[in-house]
């Protein structure tokens, strides 16, 4: 199945028609399944998947239990009311084109579902073509049935969901939302229908042979059980608004912290921690101040020009070499003319020349030194020495020693700075009086609309209890007077067909289920981090309850898991039941990333969008398919759609692109 286009007229955020393209087209010889909606909040993402579920499904769409009047109001509501003009249209429809293939032969199907709204009344039509050519002489109700036969809505579910069926599945304790996927997937939903339709036919059979009393009695019980039925049937009303204040309650206190955080709440509890902080930062930063100032008093301006001490220090070691060759010179000098003197009165003059002449040559170096520089400091020789250690002490031990500090009172000052952000972030408890007041006042709400929850369970499981313990009764009276002699062929096969109906649901249950949990562990596994829990599924096939498993085949408590593995595990189930079904439809997915971590959402771009489907339309916000994401996602991706919702009209444009990108060609 290929979903082709939808078009959308008046409906709810769409003023006046609105089509969009969706069947992924090629690219480059390849044919990338994505399409990608764009659209923030508000702006018809789920309005989209809406109106394709509505083209399908019609009252089904909103639910199995619900009633003619609420799909009514849910239609007149649906029809799109102008901000500008305040008037509200008479009007709406959606159309949705899809090709189908039946036996390897494709079919195109147009459907088109319009209303009319006049007063109160609704007035609906559904239309159906296929290849070209209207399927006439087929009511509402047999055009709804013809349009379910070709895509059972209980398979539906599995490729067409949002981010609430994924929270479903992931918070699912008891194996109830689990199980009545399972249950649409392999048609047991069909076939407990059968059952009861088969009991409602041999009761009807046995009451030929019932005496009147018996009659009365079973009479009695069946108006009993009606009544209960419609008990419960008004009891699950009750669960299902106590679930929408929840939900809303739910929202209203991440608004509230949300408010509150903006301003300052988060910051508010640690104020008097961070106070003390400081207070320990400014004591740290006294005592290293002190000890830097010490350290930076002696020697340490040696270490500053490193270079230039080099130099003067060069200096000073020239300058005591060349006094010091001054001196021996000197000294030298002086023995030299005395031993001259000397030697003048004991040798001839022609002796002594040759002998002066090599006494010259011989001291002529020393008596003529090297690096007789000038003269500029003229120091001791144990001030040079004073002067050489302080400037290596400097050099080689206080300047790393001055270092250190100074980049632990860089670090503490970045410290202090923190901290005086921090506490002027946090306004003082007085003004958060309020919020925090709201804040709790929601919280209890939610907890005591938890509590009504978990009795509103209650008394639906004490109901059906009571249904189920009538129906028993009921049985125990027919099979008392089953006939057994043959004579009503018609309720003996009835007997037969409900026992084999009973057994074949047992049996393909216990065959799916083992398909399914296949497709889990491989599914989890892809997309799963390397740090998650590795999990294997057990899925009991009489209660539907599932257990997780380590590899060493312990079980794994759900609540143990994290939020981010709780919807990979829902994800996977949702995809293993996909699989299993054996459909090759179009998947599409509301907002699927809001929950999750970037690691876990990196996992579901790369490792399950891309071959989810053959067609895959994506409805994200700008914080869940960022850039990152959609550089990973473009090979794959056909083309894009933006829905810019515009608040002063209060209505949805269609545009090429996707949020921060220009306006682009297919």
């Amino acid at each position: 199945m290929i979903l082709e286009s939808l078009r959308v007229t008046n409906f709810r955020v769409f003023k006046g028609t609105h089509e969009f393209s969706l069947a992924p087209v090629s690219r480059d010889g390849q044919h990338p399944p994505i399409i990608l909606f764009g659209g923030l909040n508000g702006a018809g993402k789920t309005t989209t998947l809406t109106a394709i579920r509505l083209a399908l499904y019609g009252r089904q769409s909103l639910g199995i239990g619900t009633t003619i009047k609420d799909y009514h109001q849910f239609l007149a509501d649906s029809v799109h009311n102008s901000k500008v003009t305040g008037i509200k249209a008479n009007n709406a429809s959606v159309e949705l084109v899809f090709s189908y293939v039946n036996l390897g032969v494709i079919s195109h199907y147009h459907v088109k579902c319009s209303w009319t709204v006049t007063g109160s009344k609704v007035t609906e039509s559904l239309k159906i073509s296929q290849d070209g050519r209207s399927i006439h002489n087929l009511s509402y109700e047999q055009a709804q049935g013809f349009l379910n036969e070709l895509i059972p809505i209980g398979v539906s579910d599995l490729f067409f969901f949002d981010g609430e069926k994924i929270a479903q599945l992931a918070e699912d304790t008891e194996g109830n939302a689990l199980g009545e996927s399972v249950k649409k997937l392999i048609g047991l939903d069909l076939i407990e229908k059968l059952i009861a339709d088969i009991n409602i036919f041999i009761r009807k059979q046995n009451k030929q042979l019932f005496s009147d009393d018996i009659k009365s009695e079973i009479n009695d019980l069946e108006d009993a059980l009606e009544a209960k039925e419609r008990a419960i049937e008004i009891e699950y009303r009750v669960h299902d608004e106590i679930i929408k204040h929840l939900t809303a309650s739910s929202q209203k206190i991440d608004q509230l912290t949300n408010n509150l955080n903006s301003q300052g709440g988060a910051w508010a509890a640690s104020r008097e921690n961070e106070i003390k902080k400081l207070s320990s930062y400014n004591t740290e930063k006294d005592m290293l101040q002190s000890q830097l100032r010490e350290s930076i008093s002696s020697s340490f301006p040696f270490s500053i020009a490193p270079d230039f001490v080099k130099h003067c220090l060069t200096q000073l070691e020239n300058e005591e070499q060349s006094k010091q060759n001054k001196n021996i010179a000197k000294t030298l000098s002086k023995h030299i003319s005395s031993l001259e003197q000397r030697l003048q009165t004991v040798v001839k003059q022609p002796v002594f020349a040759a002998i002066k002449k090599e006494m010259d040559n011989e001291f002529s170096e020393l008596l003529a030194p090297q690096g007789s520089d000038k003269i500029i400091h003229d120091i001791s020789q144990s001030l040079h020495k004073k002067i050489e250690s302080a400037a290596f002490d400097a050099i080689n031990h206080q300047q790393p020693k001055v270092n250190e500090l100074a980049q632990k009172l860089k670090s503490l000052n970045e410290n202090i700075d923190s901290a005086g952000v921090n506490i002027a972030r946090a306004p003082e408890q007085d003004l958060l009086s309020q919020k925090l007041k709201e804040l709790n006042e929601a919280q209890a709400i939610k907890s005591e609309l938890a509590i009504q929850l978990t009795q509103q369970k209650e008394k639906i499981k004490d109901g059906l209890r009571e249904a189920i313990d009538t129906v028993r009764t009921l049985d125990k009276l027919h099979n008392q007077f089953v006939d057994s002699d043959d004579s009503n062929r018609a309720l003996d096969y009835a007997h037969k067909a409900k026992a084999a109906l009973t057994e074949f649901a047992k049996r393909i249950a216990v065959n799916k289920i083992k398909n399914v949990e296949s497709e889990f562990i491989q599914s989890f596994k892809n997309l799963a981090r390397k740090d998650d829990t590795n999990i294997n599924a057990k899925i009991e096939p009489h209660t539907f309850s599932v257990t997780l498993l380590n590899d060493f085949g312990n079980e794994i408590p759900k609540d143990t898991l994290s939020a981010g593995e709780r919807q990979i595990y829902a994800i996977a189930m949702l995809d293993a039941l996909a699989k299993t079904s054996g459909r090759k439809l179009p998947i599409i997915i509301d907002t699927p990333l809001g929950r999750l971590d970037s690691k876990h959402r990196k996992k579901l771009v790369e490792n399950y969008f891309p071959s989810a489907s053959h067609q895959v339309i994506i409805l994200s916000t700008d914080t869940e398919i960022g850039k990152t994401y959609l550089a990973s996602l473009d090979e794959h991706i056909s083309y894009k759609i933006m829905l810019d919702y515009n608040g002063s009209d209060g209505s949805s444009n269609i545009e090429r692109g996707y949020f921060w990108q220009t306006e682009e060609t297919a």
